[in-house]
């Protein structure tokens, strides 16, 4: 058995190696299966990945056209091993959180009824990329978000909820959870921090308008899926994405 984390990236020179390095630093129980997916970087990304594919035979590259998230995102799930188990996925320029598989890949070893365990995320405007951790004294908050790093999935349930829509420029993602927990799956909410996401200018969900247009329409996706099928309820983790009015201001 594996753990497959699913990095997609497109031209993040910058962030790339400590979001990789984040992950083959963690200590689990399962061997680590790093798959990189390059969405036609133009940057020095593609060298960058050569060298960490050099130096650690856990980390996996596959390079396609520049096509976009969504379609990195399937990419990957295309790419599984025969072997893997579980999937997780991290952003390119996110950093995961240490000992993020303690607690949870053990519920899932444990509970084979459980299909998918679900954690909280640290927002930070500050990574230290050496120690891959956030300096105590950086704006910080712990939520309970919507966001791909927060899950740990079964592989049967990753193939029985498909892939991501194509026809979603953003929010992708949102979709891909909704669906998740629309179908009745048995999961467990921990309070695993998964992932520290990193605010800075780059960030494709920057545009706050952008962001929740993509969000509602995602979210509406939902509702006509659940109008036409009323088997499927939403029964989801206990999400909290308020954030303080003045938080992303520096």
């Amino acid at each position: 058995m594996t753990i497959t984390v699913i990095i997609p990236v497109f031209n993040r020179a910058e962030h790339i190696r400590p979001a990789i390095e984040s992950v083959l630093r963690q200590d689990a129980t399962l061997p680590l299966d790093v798959l990189v997916v390059d969405d036609g970087s133009t940057d020095d990304t593609p060298q960058i990945l050569s060298d960490l594919a050099a130096e650690d035979p856990r980390v996996r590259i596959v390079r396609r056209e520049n096509g976009g998230v969504t379609r990195a995102r399937n990419t990957g799930l295309e790419n599984l091993l025969p072997e893997t188990a579980f999937v997780t996925f991290l952003d390119s320029d996110d950093i995961m959180a240490p000992d993020r598989f303690t607690t949870d890949l053990q519920i899932l070893l444990d509970e084979p009824d459980v299909a998918i365990t679900y954690g909280d995320m640290l927002i930070t405007f500050e990574i230290d990329r050496d120690t891959f951790s956030v300096p105590t004294d950086a704006k910080q908050i712990v939520l309970t978000s919507i966001h791909l790093a927060c899950c740990l999935y079964r592989r049967p349930l990753i193939e029985k909820i498909g892939k991501f829509d194509e026809g979603l420029e953003m929010a992708e993602d949102t979709d891909f959870i909704f669906r998740t927990f629309e179908i009745g799956v048995n999961f467990r909410q921990t309070p695993t921090i998964c992932h520290f996401y990193l605010r800075h200018e780059g960030n494709m969900s920057s545009s706050s308008k952008d962001n929740v247009l993509w969000f509602n329409r995602a979210l509406v996706r939902s509702v006509v899926r659940r109008r036409r099928e009323p088997w499927r309820r939403l029964v989801k983790p206990e999400f909290n994405v308020e954030l303080p009015r003045d938080f992303w201001a520096q």
